[in-house]
């Protein structure tokens, strides 16, 4: 039986839909930014202006089969900034929507011929809407092109509001009988299984719909903000510049920021070097300061998930010339610092070897333990068997009043399983129950002893 055979004899409960309050009308004079449209407005977590800079030069770190494709990024360091940030911070990347699915949307909606037409965007007249506000990250006047690209985010998973909304305007009877279904109180089962577990976005919905068109005004009142994409600042204390490093995606799957990215750094014919950024500040802050230099660091991130050591280690390199961090004035020694990371294969896509050897010769970095889950003879797989392995002396230096942990990388499985192999690790070492040291770092979260950082690839 199909979903609409399924559904025939269903009375469909839904929710209260708010009036229609935005309105888009192209105009003659109207003047679109030329920087980016978000450049000018607040941005979640922002704790500075964005900024326009470029990307000075560039590296591959690791590329070939069965491993993804790496690149460093030196990106020029914005007036201003230099003062700003800790080591361990990030920024976000203004980004932009795929071209091609641009294009699909407007095509889908009858804009492509008037897609580079500026549109003033305002509240409908008369106003039904209680206390009606127009996105603040729209600006008043946009091209539909540019408003997609920009401004909107297509990719979201669409909630039932908008599945409901869509429906109006789905002139397929079977196509918007499917949409009602999904978006109304009896069809949730059938809303977690074909959108939530597909993980089916916007896009998939219109293609899956074909007799859907909604009108762009609909899009800016329904679509959240496309928000900027968070990397951490992958050094410190460098004249002029800073830099990043960031990971394709696989398996087929297209990042918009990445994308954008490489696109930059491999096509300059077709792409400037401009990039849109500012400083995220989250909390707790993933940062280290001048008064963590004496206190032993436990630094674990698989991957890239190192990035933010790096500007740690350079700081503890700066700190360690002058004998003192940025005062300069005290004598003082720095704590121990162990780091944890792994790749794919030690050989071709273990990250900063030379640099972190360096360290190591150096007294800035104590101990440097690298997992490789591909290679034969590799010793650890994964980092969580580096963490068993050395767990009497790694639990014992976390317990230690004057240790930091830091974790940093991939939130959806992979810190959930690392967080979880430390847990064990401190049950046997200490002979506690599991659940008292989950509680315990627990604890060491809420007092900044232990700071978890979930980096988002995009």
């Amino acid at each position: 039986m199909n979903v609409i055979e399924q559904f025939k004899a269903t009375t469909l409960t839904h929710s209260k839909l708010g009036p229609h309050f935005i309105d888009l009308y192209p105009v003659e004079n109207g003047q679109v930014p030329t920087e980016h449209l978000q450049s000018t407005s607040r941005q979640p977590f922002g704790s500075s202006d964005v900024h326009k800079t470029s990307i000075l030069q560039y590296r591959v770190l690791a590329e070939g089969d069965d491993v993804k494709t790496v690149y460093e990024l030196a990106i020029k360091l914005p007036p201003n900034m230099e003062e700003e940030y800790s080591a361990g911070d990030t920024i976000g990347i203004l980004t932009y929507n795929l071209p091609g699915e641009v294009d699909y949307v407007l095509d889908r909606l009858h804009l492509l011929a008037s897609a580079d037409t500026p549109y003033e965007v305002k509240l409908t007249k008369p106003i039904k809407k209680k206390n009606p506000e127009l996105p603040h990250y729209v600006p008043r006047f946009v091209t539909p092109r540019r408003l997609l690209a920009e401004c909107l985010d297509i990719r979201i998973t669409p909630r039932k509001a908008l599945l409901q909304t869509l429906a109006s305007y789905t002139a397929d009877e079977c196509e918007k009988r499917l949409l009602e279904i999904l978006a109304s109180k009896e069809g949730s089962n059938l809303y977690n299984e074909l959108i939530v577990k597909n993980e089916m976005n916007f896009l998939h919905v219109l293609r899956y719909v074909a007799s859907c068109r909604p009108p762009l005004a609909v899009l800016v009142e329904h679509l959240p903000r496309l928000q900027s994409r968070p990397y951490s600042i992958a050094s410190y204390g460098r004249e002029h510049q800073f830099r990043v490093v960031f990971a394709m995606l696989n398996e087929g799957r297209v990042g918009l920021t990445t994308h954008m990215l490489e696109s930059k750094l491999l096509h300059p014919g077709r792409w400037d070097k401009h990039l849109y950024i500012y400083l995220r500040q989250i909390s707790p802050s993933f940062q280290y300061r001048d008064e963590d230099l004496d206190r032993n660091v436990i630094m674990i991130g698989p991957g890239t998930g190192l990035s933010p050591y790096l500007s740690f280690l350079e700081f503890r390199k700066m700190a360690k010339a002058t004998n003192g961090g940025s005062g300069g004035n005290r004598k003082m020694k720095l704590g121990s610092a162990w780091l944890l990371t792994s790749c794919r294969y030690r050989d071709r896509n273990s990250l900063y070897d030379e640099e972190l050897k360096q360290y190591i010769q150096s007294g800035v970095l104590d101990q440097l333990h690298v997992a490789s889950s591909r290679d034969t003879d590799s010793r650890y797989k994964f980092v969580q068997d580096i963490i068993e392995d050395r767990k009497e002396e790694l639990i014992e230096l976390l317990l230690e009043e004057n240790t930091k942990l830091y974790l940093c990388g991939e939130g959806r499985t992979m810190l959930p399983r690392i967080q979880d192999t430390i847990v064990t690790c401190m049950s046997k070492v200490k002979g506690m129950p599991k659940t008292e040291a989950a509680t315990l770092l627990g604890e060491y979260r809420k007092t900044g002893k232990y700071l978890y950082y979930s980096m988002i690839r995009y």
